[in-house]
Parts: structure tokens; C-alpha cells; sequence
């Protein structure tokens, strides 16, 4: 699931290209398949997969929901709708693909700062635990010698 959601703005940022210089959706799906598949490792069997259905005769509609109904994300179902209806209607997709790769690199951010905030919690602990002892010892340790000297001159010079 992680995989697939690196994997989707990749998805997005090509068929906009390919879509900038001209391709189908249909096209632009096969090329990313040929020359990317590789690069896709969660989405790209899948792509090929339904590329072969939908050359075998089977709508592109229905290829592409069955990738939506494998996988359970809400992003990548949001564009296969949108592909779905760029192909039963036609018109431009690459501005909502644009839009919808940055709504997907925000969502993107936002996961990652959500990690860097559990893992600076983490470290915290590590730290405390690693460092604190060696900082008592710096800081402390000095002042504990001095303790026991005086302790031990004035146990020695009573006598």
C-alpha cells in the first residue's frame, strides 16, 4: 500500500507529460508500460495487465476500475475516475492531472513530516537514555570527587 502510494504521483507526472506531447490516454498508458513498467513496480504489472484486457476488447473503463477495486486507495481511485471520464467524454486532461499531482505531493509531505515527527519522538528517547548518563557523569562528576575527597579528608584528619 505504501508502494503503491510512491508509485502514484510518478503515475500522475508521466501521463501529464505524455499527455503534453500530444498522446491518447490509451497511448500514454502503453508507453508507460513499455518504457516504465519496470520503474512502477506495484502499478505496472497492472497497467500491462489492463492494457492487454482492454486490446482483447474489454472497455478501458472497466480495465481501469478493476485496478481500483485490487488496490484500496482513495487517490488512485479518484483517478482512475478521472481517466474514466476523460475517456467516456473526452476533453483535456492535463490541467486536473497537474492538480491532482500536487494535491497528491502535499498529501505526500504531509505523511512524511507525520514520520519525521514519530521518529524525532523516538530519538528523543534514544537520547535521553544515551546521552544523559554521560552528560551526569561531565557535569556531576566533578562536583562528586570533590564531595567524596572532602568526605574522605575529614573522616581521615578526626582521627
Amino acid at each position: 500500500m505504501l508502494r503503491l502510494e510512491d508509485e502514484l504521483p510518478v503515475l500522475v507526472d508521466m501521463l501529464r507529460l505524455l499527455q503534453g506531447v500530444g498522446l491518447s490516454i490509451d497511448q500514454s498508458l502503453q508507453v508507460i508500460v513499455a518504457e516504465f513498467g519496470g520503474m512502477l513496480r506495484v502499478l505496472g504489472p497492472e497497467l500491462m495487465r489492463a492494457n492487454q484486457q482492454f486490446a482483447s476488447g474489454r472497455s478501458r473503463d472497466q480495465t481501469l476500475q478493476r485496478i481500483g477495486k485490487l488496490f484500496d486507495s482513495e487517490d488512485l481511485k479518484n483517478l482512475i475516475t478521472m481517466l474514466s471520464q476523460v475517456d467516456r467524454f473526452g476533453g483535456a486532461v492535463q490541467e486536473p492531472l497537474r492538480q491532482f499531482g500536487l494535491r497528491l505531493q502535499e498529501s505526500r509531505k504531509a505523511r512524511m513530516k507525520e514520520q519525521v515527527g514519530k521518529l524525532t519522538v523516538k530519538m528523543t528517547a534514544v537520547m535521553v537514555v544515551t546521552m544523559l548518563p554521560v552528560l551526569l557523569i561531565i557535569t556531576a562528576g566533578p562536583g562528586f570527587l570533590g564531595v567524596i575527597r572532602m568526605l574522605a579528608h575529614m573522616s581521615g584528619g578526626s582521627k
